[in-house]
């Protein structure tokens, strides 16, 4: 659960926006189906709309996002960390799930990857961001990753992407 008003003032962790991306998404799930917010969840809304309106009557520039902590000054802010993890996950799934590619090294996988996305990002997204995703793979993993506003990374990042499920155990 997040401790809502740690989450509204002072610094925050990669894990500390992690929970509060899960907790919006959490508190969205249950307004839309109607059931009750947790005590945690209603804390953050409380927390964040209290700040909210008080830079409001003190004359500040008012900013939801910024407390509730979806947007920081500097570093990286926390819906690009969850668009990196995303994008991640989705690198990972890929060479998984690749009969041609599950059974190579990470730094091989990593060279083959980039070359299809390249391919597929000068030839294909260009015209097929705006439709449906393909069905097929691999175009299926660069067209979600490419939807996500996220880049394809380059050969080295890519590696280090695969590595860490090696690492994670995943």
């Amino acid at each position: 659960m997040v401790n809502a008003s740690a989450k509204v003032a002072g610094q925050k962790t990669g894990d500390d926006n992690a929970a509060i991306i899960a907790q919006l998404r959490d508190i969205h799930a249950r307004l839309t189906a109607g059931t009750a917010l947790t005590a945690g969840q209603s804390g953050l809304l409380t927390n964040a709309i209290g700040a909210y309106l008080d830079a409001l009557d003190g004359g500040a520039s008012p900013s939801l996002d910024r407390t509730i902590g979806l947007r920081t000054w500097g570093g990286v802010s926390p819906a690009r960390q969850d668009r990196l993890a995303r994008r991640d996950l989705l690198l990972r799934d890929l060479w998984r799930a690749s009969p041609e590619w599950c059974g190579l090294s990470a730094s091989v996988v990593a060279r083959l990857m980039v070359q299809s996305a390249e391919r597929y990002e000068a030839q294909r997204w260009p015209r097929e961001q705006y439709r449906p995703q393909p069905a097929a793979q691999p175009s299926a993993t660069w067209w979600q990753v490419l939807s996500l506003g996220s880049k394809i990374p380059g050969a080295k990042r890519l590696q280090q992407i695969l590595e860490e499920e090696i690492q994670d155990g995943v």
